[in-house]
Protein backbone atom coordinates (compact mmCIF):
# COMPACT_ATOMS: atom_id res chain seq x y z
CA UNK A 1 0.00 0.00 0.00
CA UNK A 2 1.17 3.52 -0.66
CA UNK A 3 0.36 6.32 0.61
CA UNK A 4 -0.37 8.52 -2.52
CA UNK A 5 -2.01 11.19 -1.91
CA UNK A 6 -3.95 10.01 1.46
CA UNK A 7 -4.62 12.56 4.19
CA UNK A 8 -3.57 10.79 8.03
CA UNK A 9 -6.59 12.35 10.04
CA UNK A 10 -7.66 11.15 13.74
CA UNK A 11 -10.85 9.85 11.56
CA UNK A 12 -8.95 7.68 9.24
CA UNK A 13 -6.82 6.70 12.89
CA UNK A 14 -9.84 6.03 14.50
CA UNK A 15 -11.07 3.77 11.39
CA UNK A 16 -8.30 1.68 11.69
CA UNK A 17 -7.55 1.30 15.20
CA UNK A 18 -11.74 -0.16 15.59
CA UNK A 19 -10.66 -2.57 12.52
CA UNK A 20 -7.89 -3.80 14.27
CA UNK A 21 -9.22 -3.93 17.69
CA UNK A 22 -11.76 -6.27 16.43
CA UNK A 23 -9.37 -8.29 14.31
CA UNK A 24 -6.25 -8.80 16.65
CA UNK A 25 -7.28 -7.89 20.15
CA UNK A 26 -10.68 -9.33 20.58
CA UNK A 27 -12.37 -5.84 20.76
CA UNK A 28 -10.94 -5.46 24.76
CA UNK A 29 -9.45 -1.80 23.89
CA UNK A 30 -11.65 0.67 24.93
CA UNK A 31 -11.13 3.44 22.13
CA UNK A 32 -8.44 5.77 23.18
CA UNK A 33 -7.62 9.62 22.11
CA UNK A 34 -6.15 9.31 18.93
CA UNK A 35 -3.77 12.39 18.01
CA UNK A 36 -2.04 12.93 14.56
CA UNK A 37 1.77 14.49 15.61
CA UNK A 38 4.20 16.44 13.48
CA UNK A 39 7.40 14.46 15.88
CA UNK A 40 10.31 14.58 14.28
CA UNK A 41 12.07 11.39 16.47
CA UNK A 42 8.61 9.20 17.30
CA UNK A 43 6.87 8.11 14.81
CA UNK A 44 4.11 7.03 17.16
CA UNK A 45 3.91 7.13 20.68
CA UNK A 46 1.24 5.48 23.73
CA UNK A 47 1.15 7.39 26.76
CA UNK A 48 -1.73 7.61 30.17
CA UNK A 49 -1.87 8.59 33.00
CA UNK A 50 -1.72 6.83 36.99
CA UNK A 51 -2.16 8.66 39.68
CA UNK A 52 0.87 8.98 41.63
CA UNK A 53 -0.71 7.91 45.05
CA UNK A 54 -3.03 5.38 45.56
CA UNK A 55 -3.90 3.45 48.56
CA UNK A 56 -4.25 -0.46 47.50
CA UNK A 57 -0.99 -0.56 45.48
CA UNK A 58 -0.46 -0.29 42.01
CA UNK A 59 -2.45 2.74 40.54
CA UNK A 60 -5.08 1.79 37.40
CA UNK A 61 -3.97 3.87 33.97
CA UNK A 62 -6.74 6.50 32.39
CA UNK A 63 -6.41 8.76 29.50
CA UNK A 64 -5.11 6.61 26.84
CA UNK A 65 -3.34 8.35 24.19
CA UNK A 66 -1.80 7.23 20.91
CA UNK A 67 -0.30 9.31 18.23
CA UNK A 68 1.38 8.77 15.11
CA UNK A 69 3.30 10.85 13.70
CA UNK A 70 3.09 12.64 9.95
CA UNK A 71 6.12 14.27 9.52
CA UNK A 72 7.66 11.89 7.35
CA UNK A 73 5.77 10.96 3.80
CA UNK A 74 5.20 7.34 4.70
CA UNK A 75 4.07 4.31 2.56
CA UNK A 76 -0.01 4.02 4.55
CA UNK A 77 1.53 0.42 5.41
CA UNK A 78 4.29 2.05 7.50
CA UNK A 79 1.58 4.47 8.74
CA UNK A 80 -0.66 1.08 10.44
CA UNK A 81 2.87 -0.84 11.30
CA UNK A 82 3.04 2.41 13.80
CA UNK A 83 -0.02 2.11 14.86
CA UNK A 84 -0.25 -1.52 15.68
CA UNK A 85 3.25 -1.51 17.51
CA UNK A 86 1.39 1.74 19.61
CA UNK A 87 -1.94 -0.54 20.06
CA UNK A 88 0.76 -3.60 21.59
CA UNK A 89 1.96 -1.39 24.09
CA UNK A 90 -1.38 -0.38 24.79
CA UNK A 91 -2.85 -3.91 25.07
CA UNK A 92 -0.13 -5.06 27.53
CA UNK A 93 -0.74 -1.75 29.71
CA UNK A 94 -4.91 -1.69 29.59
CA UNK A 95 -4.12 -5.33 30.62
CA UNK A 96 -1.97 -5.07 32.98
CA UNK A 97 0.49 -8.50 31.53
CA UNK A 98 3.41 -6.12 32.50
CA UNK A 99 6.97 -6.75 30.40
CA UNK A 100 10.49 -7.37 31.42
CA UNK A 101 11.05 -4.11 29.13
CA UNK A 102 9.16 -1.65 27.41
CA UNK A 103 9.59 -3.99 24.28
CA UNK A 104 10.08 -6.83 26.61
CA UNK A 105 9.38 -10.52 25.97
CA UNK A 106 5.37 -9.89 25.73
CA UNK A 107 5.77 -6.99 23.37
CA UNK A 108 7.82 -8.93 21.07
CA UNK A 109 5.53 -12.19 21.21
CA UNK A 110 2.13 -10.12 20.13
CA UNK A 111 4.38 -8.48 17.39
CA UNK A 112 5.86 -11.58 15.88
CA UNK A 113 2.38 -12.95 15.89
CA UNK A 114 0.62 -10.03 14.35
CA UNK A 115 4.11 -9.93 11.97
CA UNK A 116 3.02 -13.56 10.69
CA UNK A 117 -0.34 -11.70 9.95
CA UNK A 118 1.70 -10.12 7.15
CA UNK A 119 2.31 -6.84 8.94
CA UNK A 120 6.01 -5.41 9.48
CA UNK A 121 6.38 -4.03 12.76
CA UNK A 122 9.37 -3.20 14.17
CA UNK A 123 10.54 -2.33 18.35
CA UNK A 124 12.35 0.97 17.37
CA UNK A 125 11.88 3.55 14.55
CA UNK A 126 14.12 4.11 11.27
CA UNK A 127 13.03 7.46 10.26
CA UNK A 128 16.38 8.07 8.14
CA UNK A 129 14.88 6.27 4.95
CA UNK A 130 11.59 8.44 5.08
CA UNK A 131 11.64 11.76 3.67
CA UNK A 132 10.49 14.66 5.33
CA UNK A 133 7.07 16.01 4.07
CA UNK A 134 6.75 18.55 1.95
CA UNK A 135 5.08 21.25 4.33
CA UNK A 136 7.73 20.23 6.34
CA UNK A 137 10.61 21.21 4.14
CA UNK A 138 8.78 24.20 3.07
CA UNK A 139 8.66 26.04 6.46
CA UNK A 140 11.02 26.23 9.36
CA UNK A 141 10.15 28.10 13.04
CA UNK A 142 12.23 29.39 15.85
CA UNK A 143 10.62 28.25 18.57
CA UNK A 144 11.54 29.19 22.40
CA UNK A 145 10.36 26.80 25.01
CA UNK A 146 10.19 28.57 28.24
CA UNK A 147 9.75 27.26 31.91
CA UNK A 148 8.77 29.30 34.94
CA UNK A 149 9.57 28.88 38.09
CA UNK A 150 5.94 27.91 39.16
CA UNK A 151 6.53 25.43 36.87
CA UNK A 152 4.46 26.90 33.89
CA UNK A 153 5.32 25.57 30.57
CA UNK A 154 5.30 28.25 27.89
CA UNK A 155 6.29 28.16 23.90
CA UNK A 156 6.65 31.28 21.49
CA UNK A 157 7.41 31.30 17.96
CA UNK A 158 9.94 33.90 17.71
CA UNK A 159 10.76 36.37 14.91
CA UNK A 160 15.03 36.08 14.22
CA UNK A 161 15.88 39.61 14.29
CA UNK A 162 14.37 39.16 18.31
CA UNK A 163 16.17 36.27 19.30
CA UNK A 164 18.61 37.97 20.82
CA UNK A 165 16.93 40.51 22.63
CA UNK A 166 14.37 38.15 23.97
CA UNK A 167 17.22 35.78 25.15
CA UNK A 168 18.08 38.68 27.33
CA UNK A 169 15.10 38.67 28.78
CA UNK A 170 14.64 35.31 29.69
CA UNK A 171 18.35 35.02 31.48
CA UNK A 172 17.29 38.31 33.14
CA UNK A 173 14.08 37.55 34.39
CA UNK A 174 13.85 35.85 37.72
CA UNK A 175 10.63 34.08 36.55
CA UNK A 176 12.17 31.95 34.43
CA UNK A 177 13.32 28.71 35.27
CA UNK A 178 14.88 27.60 32.03
CA UNK A 179 14.11 28.29 28.33
CA UNK A 180 15.72 26.68 25.00
CA UNK A 181 15.86 27.12 22.03
CA UNK A 182 14.22 24.93 18.89
CA UNK A 183 13.70 24.94 15.37
CA UNK A 184 10.96 22.64 13.96
CA UNK A 185 9.01 21.96 11.09
CA UNK A 186 6.16 21.55 13.22
CA UNK A 187 3.03 23.07 11.50
CA UNK A 188 1.00 23.70 14.91
CA UNK A 189 3.06 26.42 15.09
CA UNK A 190 1.96 27.98 12.00
CA UNK A 191 -1.06 29.37 14.06
CA UNK A 192 1.51 30.97 16.51
CA UNK A 193 2.51 35.00 15.63
CA UNK A 194 6.13 35.73 15.76
CA UNK A 195 7.36 37.31 19.06
CA UNK A 196 8.85 40.37 19.77
CA UNK A 197 9.10 40.12 23.67
CA UNK A 198 9.48 37.45 26.04
CA UNK A 199 5.70 35.83 25.89
CA UNK A 200 3.83 32.96 24.55
CA UNK A 201 1.02 30.63 24.67
CA UNK A 202 0.93 28.23 28.28
CA UNK A 203 1.38 24.16 27.57
CA UNK A 204 1.18 21.36 29.01
CA UNK A 205 4.32 19.50 30.58
CA UNK A 206 3.79 16.78 28.18
CA UNK A 207 3.49 19.49 24.53
CA UNK A 208 6.84 21.15 26.01
CA UNK A 209 8.68 17.90 26.82
CA UNK A 210 7.18 16.47 23.16
CA UNK A 211 8.60 19.74 21.36
CA UNK A 212 11.58 19.77 23.08
CA UNK A 213 12.19 16.40 22.12
CA UNK A 214 11.56 16.36 18.36
CA UNK A 215 12.98 19.97 17.54
CA UNK A 216 16.37 20.81 16.46
CA UNK A 217 18.41 22.24 19.10
CA UNK A 218 19.10 26.16 18.31
CA UNK A 219 22.46 27.70 19.52
CA UNK A 220 21.84 30.57 22.13
CA UNK A 221 22.88 34.10 21.12
CA UNK A 222 26.39 35.20 22.13
CA UNK A 223 26.07 37.23 25.54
Amino acid sequence: MSRNNMELTAAYLREKFRAFNAAYFGGELPEPRLVVSNARTQLGLFSCVRRRKWPLGKAPATGFTIKVSEYYDLPEEEYLNVLLHEMIHYYITYKGIGDTAPHGVNFRRMMAALNAEGWHITVSARTKQWPVAERNRRKQFLVVAVETTDALCFLSVVNPAYKTYIDRMARQSPLVKAHHWIVTGDTQFASFPQARSLRGRRVSREVYEEVRACGIKAPAPEK
